[in-house]
This record gives structure tokens, C-alpha cells and sequence, in this order.
């Protein structure tokens, strides 16, 4: 099947792709995030390098689509290593500037998918040099959703996600 995909994907585009491969993936995530108890491929490369995440089989093609979107919009400044998307969203990635300048990021990227839909609660995890978690942050929706409707602003926003920091 990996084969398949690989060849069938030269000249499509990046988007096309990634929507695509993370919609085919299946698996499991253990810890916090519980087991689903099927699996499938986790983090395969597509043919230019980039990295798929690991979709639960009950994530929607729409929600794939918009993890996929947040993931190209904070890989630019904050390199993302891996992903996963199952009861919650888990970008994990390197190149962090610290939580504050993390958030930034972060916190718009976020508050652009959950305009579009997105309903899944978000725990970024900026990894060190070694690959080893250095901190995490939450995002949930209702934060989004109150700074969006003007309800919280901008510096509400960031506050809620940094008090958030384990």
C-alpha cells in the first residue's frame, strides 16, 4: 500500500498529499492520549521529505485537513518533527524560542482552524535538541472561540495558553 501511495503521489501537490496521506493513516497513541487498539503507519515520509502525522481512524477528513494546515503554518518557525491526531491534536516540534514566543505562534495558527471548525483540544509540545519534551501548552477551542468573537483579547488569549504550561 506504502508503495502505491509513493508512486501515485509524484506531481500532486503537497497539500494533496499530506491531506491525503494523513487521511489513509491509522494508529495508536499511548500515554495521556489513551489507546485506540488498531495502528498504523506513524510518521512516514512522502516522497518530498515531508512528514505525515498519525490520524486516528474515528478523524474526519475536514479535522485531517485542518491539523495539516496548522502544521504548515507553524512549521516555518517552529520545525515540526512528528504529529498526532486523536481525541486531541499533538504537534511536537523543535526550534522553539521559549513559551512566550512560542505562543505567538501557536495561538494563531490554532485560533485559524478553530475559524474553519476545528473542535479538538491542542497540546504542542516543543521538544530540546536531543528530541526529549522541554514543555507543552494547551489549546482548546473555547479560548479560540472567545478571542475570535472578541469576548478575550489577544493578551487574554496568550495569557490563557502560557498559564497552561506543564
Amino acid at each position: 500500500m506504502q508503495e502505491k501511495l509513493s508512486t501515485a503521489v509524484d506531481g500532486v501537490s503537497r497539500r494533496s498529499v499530506l491531506t491525503g496521506g494523513v487521511a489513509v493513516g491509522v494508529g495508536t497513541i499511548a500515554g495521556c492520549l489513551g489507546e485506540t487498539g488498531e495502528s498504523g503507519d506513524e510518521n512516514q515520509e512522502t516522497d518530498d521529505g515531508d512528514q505525515r502525522g498519525d490520524v486516528g481512524s474515528d478523524v474526519s477528513d475536514e479535522t485531517s485537513a485542518l491539523a495539516t494546515e496548522m502544521v504548515d503554518a507553524i512549521d516555518g518557525d517552529l520545525s515540526v518533527a512528528e504529529w498526532h491526531l486523536h481525541d486531541m491534536f499533538v504537534p511536537q516540534y523543535t526550534d522553539s524560542t521559549g513559551v512566550d514566543g512560542d505562543i505567538r505562534i501557536l495561538g494563531d495558527a490554532y485560533a485559524d482552524i478553530v475559524d474553519q471548525g476545528f473542535d479538538r483540544q491542542s497540546m504542542p509540545t516543543a521538544l530540546d535538541e536531543d528530541g526529549i519534551t522541554d514543555f507543552m501548552v494547551f489549546l482548546e477551542p473555547e479560548w479560540a472561540t472567545a478571542y475570535l468573537d472578541g469576548d478575550w483579547t489577544k493578551e487574554e488569549y496568550y495569557a490563557e495558553i502560557k498559564a497552561s504550561q506543564h
